[in-house]
């Protein structure tokens, strides 16, 4: 019988990391050709703005201007895009989504119907900044208990 080619996907709010599991009990082989990460929304200024005085030659800092920061839920957007148009190209027959919890919130509000048939398992953490063999044995922990 062959055994299903099953993707796990490591989101975080900055980054996502795509790995193969070859089978039970064996680690995870990360494809570091489909990592993505989210675009700067706001970048940090060198320095504040300045403007003149309405009245008078004397100049003033300026608060800088910051809007809500949505680069989480923008990333959540990109993350769900890209799944949705790589379902069909043989990346991932199941896949497993590991992402923070404010994340995965957003996932699932973007995954499409086609995608959601393919998870096999949805898993809470925020796995992003841990390495190879760390989120492997979680993977492997959580799979076969």
């Amino acid at each position: 019988m062959k055994q299903s080619k099953i993707c796990v996907i490591v989101v975080d709010g900055q980054s996502a990391r795509f790995f193969d599991l070859p089978g039970r009990g064996k680690r995870l082989i990360e494809l570091e050709n489909l990592a993505l990460s989210a675009e700067l929304v706001n970048p940090p200024a060198d320095v504040q703005g300045t403007t003149h005085s309405s009245v008078g030659h004397s100049q003033h800092r300026m608060a800088p201007r910051t809007g809500p920061d949505k680069s989480q839920d923008g990333f959540a957007a990109k993350v769900a895009r890209y799944l949705d148009d790589n379902a069909d190209l043989a990346l991932f027959e199941e896949l497993i989504l590991i992402a923070s919890p404010q994340m995965m919130g957003l996932l699932r509000d973007r995954l499409s119907a086609s995608v959601q048939g393919r998870l096999q398992e949805q898993i809470d953490k925020n796995f992003g900044g841990l390495p190879v063999e760390k989120i492997s044995d979680a993977v492997q922990e959580h799979l076969y208990p």
